[in-house]
């Protein structure tokens, strides 16, 4: 069934009437219908558009997914669309997190959710502690309200399920990287369902003074230790009012709560 949906397939040769061709090879395709371009000007012009399709600059993609046969039927297909270079293909969060820490990151991590030892979901802030430039896209078959708000909240890039197929896939990836948050279908309606019944309270009555104290400390690379020494508070103290600023933002980590703040005008 993967293999079906990802599959890149050349058009078929054997039309009635038409001798039947040699088999495309990745990246190629026929033109049908040239002879309607009858002017040599619109010839150049059609493969002037042809010759640059191709981007200039490849997109580097580093896959965390630990489906083996998914895994190396998705480098395949992106690889042959000849827009992307896939440069690590990884089963779980903690190699891919490893592989991070080396420098020279790639442009966009594909990420499944539901991975051996560390879930997606957690891994995803400790990736943009590690490559703050990345774009993470959620690629997964969970598709529940839960699920999608943890991803988000944690500093997802972008949310699509598998069965979307290639294609979505593929806009999914150029658009997280041209800053457009993709989103599936199913996934961007249950966003709006929801927010579309919420009535969000002003930013002042969300978070007191010193909460928001806090949170602009740590926006700013500041340990708890580091915070409390700061605001002249004990530790304890640091760690009630992360609490209560998780509770009040719908955020599981500092990262999501510090990502909404600043949307929000807070801090």
């Amino acid at each position: 069934m993967m293999r079906r949906f990802l599959s890149l397939q050349a058009p078929s040769a054997a039309l009635k009437g038409e001798k039947e061709k040699k088999p495309l090879r990745a990246g190629q395709c026929r033109i049908v219908g040239l002879e309607m371009l009858r002017s040599d000007s619109l010839r150049r012009w059609y493969f002037d558009l042809i010759m640059n399709a191709k981007p200039e600059k490849l997109i580097r993609i580093c896959l965390v997914e630990d489906h083996a046969e998914f895994r190396e039927i998705l480098r395949e297909a992106l690889e042959s669309t000849g827009r992307f270079q896939i440069d690590a293909a990884l089963s779980n969060a903690e190699d891919a997190l490893e592989y991070l820490g080396e420098g020279n990151p790639p442009d966009v991590v594909i990420l499944d959710l539901g991975l051996p030892g560390m879930d997606g979901i957690d891994a995803i802030p400790l990736f943009r502690e590690a490559a703050p430039d990345i774009q993470i896209l959620v690629l997964t078959v969970f598709d529940n309200k839960a699920r999608v708000f943890q991803a988000l909240g944690a500093g997802a890039s972008g949310y699509l399920i598998k069965s979307d197929g290639l294609s979505a896939i593929v806009q999914g990836i150029e658009e997280s990287c041209n800053g457009i948050a993709p989103l599936s279908a199913e996934v961007a309606k249950m966003v709006f369902d929801t927010f579309s019944n919420f009535k969000p309270a002003s930013p002042g009555e969300d978070l007191s003074e010193r909460e928001a104290q806090v949170l602009t400390q740590l926006s700013g690379g500041l340990s708890r230790k580091q915070v409390a020494d700061t605001l002249g508070v004990s530790g304890h103290t640091v760690n009630t009012h992360i609490r209560n600023i998780y509770q009040k933002l719908h955020v599981h980590n500092v990262s999501g709560a510090i990502s909404k703040a600043s949307s929000m005008g807070i801090i």
